[in-house]
């Protein structure tokens, strides 16, 4: 693997002098200048490491007219705290490495690579094709074996797969690191372990000697290329210029030495923010960053951060290209944290269920102006309840006395659409079941799944995302509720009002199907506070009873 198991730092020795040339923009890239110095952290051996950055150092040094000399270094921190330092003044970073080195050091993102025509690749979990594993629902107890723990690739997004589907790492019977790729693939396929997680294009090499994949995430940003803040725009201009110019029209034997990257992408530090979410309700660390001509938008948590990123990250770019603002995603912990959120102010934007802008607005705190409209039902939306296929329940009657786990209980998908519903054919789900939140949709439907909740309440559409993830077959609907009006897009009390007339302009206008597809709807449509009456009067009648 080329790039995607090692953090390339390009490191300069210039001198004080040197430097204040280089910051006044004068003959940054004269000959006989210091080398520069790429720093590899030891993701395979030193050899190999030399060999496969061989290309994009003779390139680099035509391009700087400087010498470069490749160094590996002891392990990734190394590189992290070598541009921290000023030792270094360019990386190439693993997305969780630029993250760090972005907030501890303000590094300035130059370029991505382009591998196999995307600036974006996954993640996988692997076992021996002869594995009984075939989900990675089926993994606690089992012994895993990840890569550096502050890799991307081989470390958080595995753990954040597992996650997903309810299983922590202390969930397994052992972890280890085992820092370079193809030694987890190896050490899989010898049995060592039961499970490995780790990049797809090093999992490939080794499928046709018997491993396969298991699971495959979502994608993520590309490694990048980043500059030391201290570094000159003029330097940072000219090596960003030398690496967008590789192509396979400008550089064609660059390009087959560089074995599978096509070339350079401009990289942009927004695109990482999904890293950072998973960072940050993986491990608590917040790496976020948001601008002073930052607007932010939360998004209700009803699905994995990495999920709604890449779902409505491109309606946020979109709403920046329309606006002339930087608008961002965020996604809160859970229902409670996006409550507290908007209720602070802390956003300009929100993005709910009904039944949360319904408590937000009737406080004063958000006012609808546009509504969704999603495929098939239009601008409403229903809930289900759910059991096990195996389950003796089914009818309502049989819900009385039993466990059952909703969303959350400011979930309208996942819990009041159920209890309107239920209430409406003599059920309290107070009063006659035993209720329990599991804060996401995932959550209650594995929970079902699994056999550790009789019953679950969720939205419709939830079943889908698991659909890779479980045998649909073993969850049975009971019930399906009546709809009730879809989500929402609001204005919070920190929303100028000539911004939120652009953004309501903006949605009614959008036409991209890229953009609509992603975030899984059909539009959306001009709405007003008013239109959620109709369910507020329902709402009243069940607590009047």
């Amino acid at each position: 693997m080329f790039f995607f198991c090692a953090a390339l730092v390009l490191c300069s020795a210039v001198s004080v002098g040197d430097a204040e040339t280089a910051q006044n923009g004068t003959a940054p890239l004269a000959p006989g200048a210091p080398p520069l110095v790429f720093i590899i952290p030891p993701v395979e051996n030193v050899s190999v490491m030399y060999e496969k950055f061989l290309p994009l150092k003779e390139h680099l040094e035509k391009a700087l007219s400087r010498k470069i000399v490749l160094k590996v270094a002891q392990n990734h921190q190394e590189a992290v705290e070598s541009i921290g330092s000023g030792r270094a003044h360019l990386a190439y970073f693993d997305p969780s490495a630029y993250c760090e080195a972005k907030q501890r050091y303000g590094v300035v993102p130059l370029a991505k690579p382009v591998m196999d025509g995307s600036s974006t690749y996954t993640s996988v979990i692997v076992a021996r094709e002869d594995s009984p594993i075939r989900k990675i629902v089926e993994a606690k107890g089992k012994r895993l074996a990840l890569g550096n723990s502050r890799s991307s690739s081989s470390s958080l997004i595995p753990a954040v797969m597992f996650k997903e589907v309810g299983i922590t790492l202390k969930d397994f019977s052992a972890v280890d690191y085992l820092e370079q790729e193809d030694r987890i693939a190896l050490s899989v396929l010898t049995k060592r372990h039961d499970l490995g997680g780790l990049s797809e294009r090093v999992a490939m090499k080794y499928l046709a000697d018997g491993l396969r994949i298991v699971k495959t995430s979502e994608p993520i940003p590309q490694y990048t290329l980043c500059a030391c803040a201290c570094l000159s725009e003029g330097l940072r201009s000219a090596i960003r210029q030398a690496l967008l110019s590789i192509g396979k029209t400008s550089y064609p034997g660059l390009i087959a030495a560089m074995k599978g990257i096509d070339g350079f992408t401009p990289a942009e530090d927004r695109d990482f923010d999904v890293v950072r979410v998973m960072i940050k309700n993986l491990t608590g660390k917040n790496y976020l960053v948001y601008g002073k001509n930052t607007v932010k938008v939360a998004h209700l948590p009803l699905y994995s951060a990495i999920t709604l990123f890449d779902r409505f990250d491109p309606l946020m770019r979109y709403l920046s290209r329309k606006t002339g603002y930087e608008f961002k995603l965020v996604v809160p912990k859970d229902f409670e944290d996006f409550f507290d959120i908007v209720k602070r102010g802390e956003v300009e934007f929100s993005y709910s269920n009904p039944y949360i802008y319904i408590q937000l607005a009737d406080g004063g705190h958000l006012r609808a102006f546009t509504t969704t409209i999603i495929p098939a039902s239009g601008d409403i939306f229903r809930g289900i309840i759910i059991t096990h296929r195996d389950s003796s329940i089914r009818t309502l009657e049989d819900l009385r006395g039993k466990d059952v786990m909703v969303v959350s209980y400011k979930s309208a998908g996942g819990f009041l659409t159920q209890k309107l519903f239920l209430r409406e054919n003599g059920i309290d789900v107070f009063k006659d079941l035993r209720l329990r939140e599991g804060k996401r949709q995932e959550v209650v439907i594995l929970n079902v799944y699994r056999k550790t909740a009789d019953a679950g309440f969720v939205r419709e559409s939830a079943p889908e995302v698991l659909k890779e993830e479980i045998d649909l077959r073993r969850i049975r609907i009971v019930a399906k509720t009546a709809y009730i009006a879809n989500w929402p897009f609001a204005a919070t009390k920190s929303a100028p009002e000539q911004l939120t007339t652009l953004v309501r302009k903006s949605l009614l206008e959008i036409d991209d199907r890229s953009i609509l597809s992603a975030a899984k709807v059909e539009g959306f449509k001009a709405a007003d506070d008013r239109d959620f009456d109709g369910l507020r009067e329902r709402i009243e009648r069940y607590e009047a009873k």
